[in-house]
């Protein structure tokens, strides 16, 4: 009996063993792969001198500089352009569409084609594997399953309009979808289809058009993809938040009340993008004390984009209605929180992030704190007074 109580706790063991390995081993052997490359980069110059190279023509957005880069490397230039977009997507937000229009200038336009197609899709791949196997258990103890599950439904109702804009979008990075998406339930099959989908067409409009064009012409047709993936934006927003508003009827209606909307009022949008420009501002001041992200990106573009994303978020989530209470409190939280990020410089550090993202870095630091002021108390008097005016229409 006792042997076979021994075999018993022996199996047992071993069960446990290979439970814990089938569990975290992927997740062990990648973050020392990841804790190896750190290291490398951290204690070897010449890699570390290579990377910030790399990092550096990234950021500039110099085609030439790329195109002299990769055709440096003669025969293996194809292999080092196809490395290129690979590391772009493990590095997200670094954009892909400098080397696609590389691509196509250096080797042509449909062998610069196929070249990127084939190696962003081996890096959107890479991106869903990395969130897939690192990401969902250690995300769900942060935001909760079911923040991830209504994730997941947006994903299955606008996953391949979201890939397709993030595709159009020429300075943004598709990754970002890739690693979202490995963070939810969606098979890798699923994800492949629609990401190639959601690529090819853009991939062949940016080598044949833009491959052929150069100085002006070529910044010309980079604004034009850019409002045309605005205008499909605006349209994703617009069906997010209709779809947000119609389960809400669904659901009061359910429980017996007249669900009635504020909709997409001014009241609402001006107070959602106010309360949003603070907490730009915040990520911006915050970047700044990160040395390393502010020799290889401009904190102020950090700045606009958090603007932009802060205030779509708070869109598509009706239920902030960003009222003068709210707003009275998130104005002190950012400000705090602002004062600790700049250092007790608050007079400097949002000004140099504010001017910065515009390119405007000669202005003085006292015009832009004008600026910034004026905004602060006109935009805050705005708030009130289109709150105000809506209480008392209602009370009417």
């Amino acid at each position: 009996m006792e042997t076979k109580n021994n075999e018993m706790t022996q199996a047992s063991a071993q069960k446990e063993k290979q439970g814990f390995w089938k569990r975290w081993g992927s997740k062990i052997i990648l973050l020392a792969v990841v804790a190896a490359c750190v290291l490398i980069y951290l204690y070897v110059p010449s890699v570390n001198a290579f990377l910030n190279k790399v990092i550096a023509m990234f950021k500039s957005g110099d085609f030439g500089q790329m195109r002299a880069f990769i055709a440096k490397y003669g025969k293996w230039a194809m292999l080092v352009s196809a490395l290129l977009m690979i590391f772009q997507s493990i590095m997200a937000p670094l954009p892909a569409f400098f080397i696609t229009l590389t691509n196509a200038n250096l080797f042509g336009w449909w062998q610069g084609c196929i070249l990127s197609f084939v190696s962003s899709m081996a890096g959107a791949a890479l991106c869903f594997y990395i969130a897939r196997i690192l990401g969902r258990d250690v995300v769900e103890k942060i935001c909760t399953r079911g923040a991830l599950n209504q994730i997941e439904v947006f994903f299955e109702k606008q996953g391949k309009k979201c890939i397709l804009i993030a595709r159009l979008l020429p300075f943004i990075s598709f990754d970002i979808v890739s690693y979202a998406a490995g963070l939810t339930a969606m098979d890798f099959g699923g994800f492949f289809l629609a990401t190639g989908i959601g690529q090819l067409p853009a991939c062949i409009v940016y080598s044949y058009v833009g491959g052929l064009l150069t100085g002006g012409a070529q910044k010309l047709f980079i604004g034009l993809v850019c409002l045309f993936s605005l205008a499909i934006l605006v349209v994703l927003l617009r069906q997010v938040y209709t779809m947000n508003e119609k389960r809400k009827k669904a659901a009061a209606e359910a429980a017996g009340q007249v669900y009635v909307s504020d909709g997409l009022s001014a009241p609402v949008i001006v107070g959602k993008l106010y309360n949003a420009a603070f907490w730009g501002m915040v990520i911006g001041v915050l970047c700044t004390r990160s040395t390393w992200l502010a020799m290889r990106v401009n904190v102020g573009w950090l700045f606009y984009a958090g603007w932009l994303l802060t205030f779509l978020l708070a869109v598509m989530f009706s239920s902030f209605k960003c009222g003068p209470k709210f707003t009275v409190i998130n104005v002190i939280v950012c400000f705090v929180i602002m004062i600790i990020g700049s250092g007790n410089a608050l007079l400097v550090t949002p000004a140099a992030v504010a001017r910065m993202g515009i390119g405007l870095v000669s202005v003085p630091f006292d015009v832009v704190n004008g600026v910034l002021l004026a905004f602060t108390i006109v935009g805050f008097g705005l708030v009130f007074l289109l709150h105000y005016r809506k209480a008392a229409k209602q009370r009417a």
